[in-house]
């Protein structure tokens, strides 16, 4: 379950971070591209915020409440990696971008009801993963970026009914990026004790404070 979708079974961790190893235990499966669609009722599809030539893919508009993640680049046996994001192979199988296009659009236009579920990962630092959390998919364009065609996937949180209630929502949406610099700076540790356990990212300093120096240490999980 996604730490920011606790409940009193599984209540919401002291840290969002992870590593590789817990989230592959967690999606019951080895991760190797950023897109795994899965229209499942027990296993919901996973977006991978990874690097790309030093830029992280994804952005958040608070006004809007909307979150915005760039496609995958496609990699085709017979071209290698390609110039445009592909929606379909040649042999007509969809990509990843495009089973996911796919879902988005039959939202927008009615025929699903429901929008696909998506769990968000972003990389922080080489084996650690920070867990965004759980997001609907509510919308898709493509578009062009420096002279290729890519995917633009818009996506709001599952729990934004009572986004109010989230007291780690300004943490939760620093983008990548910021996640990455912080961690960088702190070199994965508390900046007041020195803690490497239950971190979290504290938007207003723009550092790492542990569970004990916040004073939520007691009954939490690291």
């Amino acid at each position: 379950m996604s730490n920011f979708l606790g409940d009193v079974y599984e209540p919401v961790r002291a840290s969002a971070l992870l590593s590789g190893g817990e989230i592959m235990e967690r999606e019951g499966m080895e991760l190797g591209r950023s897109m795994v669609f899965r229209d499942l009722e027990d296993r919901i599809s996973v977006f991978l915020v990874l690097p790309r030539e030093g830029v992280f893919s994804d952005s958040w508009d608070e006004r809007h409440h909307a979150y915005v993640f760039r496609g995958h680049d496609s990699v085709t046996v017979e071209s290698g990696r390609e110039k445009d994001q592909l929606a379909m192979y040649e042999s007509g199988r969809l990509s990843e971008n495009g089973k996911f296009y796919k879902a988005a659009i039959a939202h927008r236009e009615g025929s699903r009801k429901d929008p696909l579920q998506v769990q968000i990962y972003e990389k922080v630092a080489s084996g650690v993963w920070y867990d965004k959390g759980i997001f609907n998919l509510v919308d898709a364009v493509q578009e062009s970026e420096a002279g290729r065609r890519i995917f633009s996937f818009t996506l709001s949180p599952a729990n934004l009914s009572r986004i109010t209630d989230d007291a780690h929502h300004a943490e939760r949406m620093l983008s990548a990026t910021e996640k990455a610099a912080i961690w960088e700076q702190c070199r994965g540790r508390c900046v007041r004790c020195g803690a490497q356990e239950g971190l979290r990212f504290i938007p207003g300093t723009h550092t790492l404070e542990c569970a004990v120096c916040r004073g939520e240490h007691i009954g939490l999980l690291g």
